[in-house]
């Protein structure tokens, strides 16, 4: 019995949890410029019948988790070489398991929203699954080709999860207002995912994967990274949506530091600190985010020093000193 739960708990931690706190919030912003007109009006989500949406849009978000675990089954020999504790490529969690898990996780992100008002979102779900398979699968490896890496990104976030919260917000999605409320997300998110694999480029370079910044090289990525990031401010200005522009603003000087002075500091504060903006400004949304990741962040921390006695979220052995 006691195997059978760490069994389940691993699974559970497979599909990277932390992870989906981003979804959320990219889902949230999505229902924000589908309910509101305008930064004043955001009070009037603050109640209980935002509840039910938090649980379609956790549905929803099961089709990423999915997402995360098939890609770790496509870059297991990879992370076999990159040391830490890949919970596949260690043999934590077998292959089988993790494949039926990702398959059910698929399953009911589709196949339960049918039962709601709100069926659009089993499409978005299924869109979702299928550029996370051409993402981390080949021959497509979207994640190994230049511009392919931070477009699909952009796609999943700013786009297919950002519908989700506006179709959760009564909209429909076919329709040109919709594109262009999510355009500065998809901008915000083009920029952060390239600004995230600067300091992987020398590991990239190595297994042979092209992403933008192994074939451009830091700088150049960089500078299309900063281009993006301005136009998430051109294109939230135009919309009127003071939120995206402060996800814009607040990190773009810490851009144009890494531009003058390319230092391992400035390269990091890109994307972690719009990372954490972006957050922040989505929990103005729902507050109930905000607690929620950090309670998921707890537990994660938690799950590894316990389970694995490794230290999260560096994944280094705790040392025990007696």
């Amino acid at each position: 019995m006691k195997k059978s739960i760490l069994r389940l708990v691993d699974l559970l931690f497979l599909m990277r949890p932390i992870l989906l706190v981003p979804v959320w919030g990219f889902s949230f912003f999505g229902y924000y410029r589908a309910k509101t007109d305008s930064l004043r009006e955001i009070t009037n989500l603050w109640n209980s019948s935002s509840l039910p949406v938090c649980f379609l849009l956790f549905v929803f978000s099961l089709s990423v988790g999915a997402v995360y675990i098939f890609n770790q089954i496509a870059d297991i020999e990879v992370d076999k070489k990159n040391g830490g504790l890949p919970l596949l490529a260690s043999g934590i969690v077998k292959r089988n398991d993790a494949l039926f898990f990702a398959f059910l996780l698929s399953g009911i992100s589709i196949i339960a929203p049918l039962f709601t008002e709100y069926k659009m979102i089993s499409l978005l779900s299924l869109l979702a699954l299928i550029i996370g398979l051409l993402y981390s699968f080949k021959p497509f490896y979207f994640s190994g080709k230049p511009f392919c890496d931070f477009l699909s990104n952009a796609l999943g976030y700013g786009v297919i999860a950002f519908g989700a919260g506006w179709i959760c917000g009564g909209k429909a999605v076919i329709e040109t207002v919709f594109f262009n409320s999510a355009l500065p997300y998809f901008f915000l998110m083009c920029a952060g995912s390239i600004s995230s694999t600067l300091p992987d480029r020398a590991g990239d370079y190595s297994e042979q994967k092209n992403t933008t910044a192994v074939v451009f090289g830091n700088k150049k990525a960089h500078l299309i990274a900063t281009f993006l990031l301005f136009n998430a401010a051109v294109a939230a200005i135009i919309g009127g949506d003071f939120l995206a522009l402060i996800c814009s603003a607040a990190p773009f000087p810490f851009y144009l530091c890494y531009i003058f002075k390319p230092t391992e500091f400035f390269m990091e504060s890109t994307y972690k600190i719009g990372g954490a903006m972006t957050m922040l400004c989505s929990g103005l949304i729902i507050p109930l985010l905000i607690p929620a990741g950090i309670i998921v962040f707890f537990i994660t921390w938690l799950y590894f020093r316990l389970r694995h006695g490794v230290s999260y979220p560096s994944l280094i052995t705790v040392r025990e000193d007696v």
